[in-house]
């Protein structure tokens, strides 16, 4: 007995709708949202002329962040986690730690 095949639906193609497009480049026939691209297209860069754009909030905050200092700071805590799981591992405390370090044996 053969299965019948599934038939999934597809929906005509729509241009976007004015939320989620909001200009559209007649060089390359392109819909884009102009927030995300600071106006101007993705593919070409024209931009309209006189005409800004705000970004969204988080992506203000995202294109603020220093991403290297975070990263460092991420990589520091990686490294005192280890740290502390290695100590632990190995039966140690951190009065042996100071101990050893001091030169006291």
């Amino acid at each position: 007995m053969q299965m019948p095949a599934l038939r999934i639906p597809r929906p005509a193609f729509q241009r976007p709708s004015a939320s989620t497009a909001k200009l559209h480049c007649e060089l390359d026939d392109w819909w884009f949202d102009a927030r995300y691209t600071d106006g101007a297209c993705p593919i070409c860069g024209w931009r309209p002329e006189g005409v800004s754009y705000a970004a969204p909030f988080w992506l203000q905050l995202v294109r603020r962040t220093d991403w290297e200092l975070v990263s460092l700071l991420v990589t520091v805590v990686l490294l005192i986690l280890l740290g502390i799981f290695v100590e632990r591992t190995a039966g140690l405390s951190p009065n042996d730690i100071g101990r050893f370090l001091s030169g006291g044996g």
